[in-house]
């Protein structure tokens, strides 16, 4: 039994000399605590290492670290975290980096990365909604909701249950909101001049993913300059990729495509909010992978499409769809129905599968690093219309290293394999193949106010995606003559 331990606390060792915001099921015993908000004082081989963890069995890894140092869990330090996290905020606004206005929606903390492992605090206009992923937290919600109303001066306060045994929404403290005639919400928030309603006493949603604010904005610049376009929306939710360069003065025409009626009806009830008429909008509540099918017939095209799927569904014929395992199914499927030159805007939570696999999935290669330098024989005047006043934001676009996945394809290379059954795992490493025609122009990202802590971002990253451009081969299209050849 000793051995064991001594071999527990030289893995531990070796796992804390990174700081890590995470520790698996196999440190629980050397922690005092087999559940809750436990002080830990490790006195190993290089040192001693202080800090506060969330045990949590029903965490998946059960420990959070939520801080390294001398401090304590205590209403203190509760305080001093949200302090320090409205202060960010405050900073964002300040460097115009987010909106943090009275109309406008923003997290004000994020899971982890804020110092409160498992809670999460939303502003949506007047109101907050805290969320709670642990039971941990319970006891601890007044004293947070207090704090909150006193330091924001906001009206009220909304609390969302989300653990694996309970999934609530609630009215908790303060004024509510009132709800309409057909009991529905009344609470309005604006992003960037675009009007949406939302319910926090939807336990599911609240009508609106805040992540998305920055890359709603990219998908709208990408109609700058243009007498119209048209979008194709998969998995649209309540459609704000939609919406967005409609309400920027863009003359589009939508075509979503998503299984909810909720969502569709929350989708009507905004664009005529913002007074947007939605006769050029079609809301197809349909099976996705069931809808391209018929598309593709219909030889319908569009000048983007946005790709955000769950990490999990089904189609009716496609079957089991996992971001994982799937997503170069979906752009396949989608591609035949982009006109030339177009965009696709996918994106996908890295909690699912890992930036690198996904990108080698998709067949994404390193493209931002050339694109400075290409020179592509491409009608720029029509097509090359991504957003302008994002280039100088654009970062540098990189597959994140993995030694392990590197070694295994070095070894897979070497094998003289024509033809055989690869498991699962084995496909995840085959040899990468390149999305063809197509090239990253633009990185997405979740917004700033979504903070991320380095060694964190297993839990608190929830975002990332790329923005895709046709190469056009202009011989092929009505756009090219033969007198161009002379």
């Amino acid at each position: 039994m000793a051995g064991s331990m001594k071999n527990v606390l030289g893995s531990l060792q070796n796992s804390l000399n990174n700081k890590p915001y995470t520790l698996s099921q196999s440190f629980l015993n050397v922690f005092k605590k087999g559940s809750g908000f436990c002080d830990f004082d490790f006195s190993l081989k290089d040192g001693t290492v202080k800090g506060i963890a969330l045990i949590d069995p029903k965490f998946d890894p059960p420990i959070r670290i939520m801080n390294y140092g001398n401090e304590t869990f205590s209403r203190d330090y509760i305080k001093n975290s949200l302090k320090k996290a409205m202060e960010l905020r405050e900073k964002l606004s300040n460097d115009k980096v987010i909106d943090i206005g009275p109309k406008s929606a923003y997290r004000l903390v994020n899971d982890g990365s804020d110092g409160l492992s498992g809670l999460t605090v939303d502003v949506f206009a007047d109101y907050l909604q805290i969320t709670t992923f642990s039971d941990h937290w319970h006891p601890h919600v007044r004293f947070i909701s207090e704090y909150l109303l006193n330091e924001t001066g906001k009206k009220g306060i909304y609390w969302k249950i989300s653990t694996k045994d309970q999934q609530i929404s609630k009215f908790y403290l303060g004024e509510g909101y009132e709800l309409d005639q057909t009991n529905q919400t009344t609470l309005i928030i604006e992003e960037n001049g675009m009007k949406s309603y939302i319910d926090l006493l939807d336990s599911k949603s609240t009508g609106f993913y805040l992540e998305q604010r920055q890359n709603r904005q990219i998908i709208s610049d990408l109609f700058k300059g243009r007498n119209g376009g048209s979008i194709l929306n998969l998995f649209a939710h309540t459609c704000s990729f939609s919406m967005a360069p409609c309400v920027n003065g863009h003359k589009i025409q939508t075509y979503n495509i998503d299984e909810s009626i909720k969502n569709f009806k929350i989708a009507e009830r905004n664009f005529k909010l913002n007074g947007l008429d939605t006769n050029y909008h079609k809301f197809s509540q349909k099976d996705v992978f069931t809808q391209l099918e018929h598309l593709k017939s219909k030889s319908t095209r569009f000048d983007v499409i946005v790709l955000d799927p769950p990490v999990r569904t089904k189609g009716n014929k496609f079957g089991l769809f996992t971001t994982k395992d799937s997503y170069r199914d979906l752009l396949e499927l989608s591609i035949p129905l982009l006109n030339p030159g177009g965009f696709i805007a996918a994106f996908v939570n890295p909690q699912s599968v890992s930036e690198s696999k996904w990108l080698r999935q998709i067949g994404v290669n390193n493209d931002l690093q050339n694109n400075e330098n290409e020179n592509e024989n491409e009608n720029n005047n029509s097509n090359n219309n991504c957003n302008n006043n994002n280039n100088n934001n654009r970062k540098q676009f990189r597959i994140p290293g993995d030694d392990n996945l590197k070694n295994d394809l070095n070894e897979i290379s070497q094998l003289n394999i024509k033809n055989a059954k690869f498991s699962n795992f084995t496909k995840n490493i085959l040899p990468f193949v390149k999305l063809p025609k197509f090239k990253a122009v633009q990185y997405f990202d979740q917004t700033p106010d979504f903070n991320v802590r380095k060694g964190d971002e297993s839990i608190a990253l929830q975002l990332k995606g790329v923005l895709l451009k046709n190469k056009v081969d202009y011989s092929k299209t009505k756009y090219y003559s033969h007198k161009q050849d002379k």
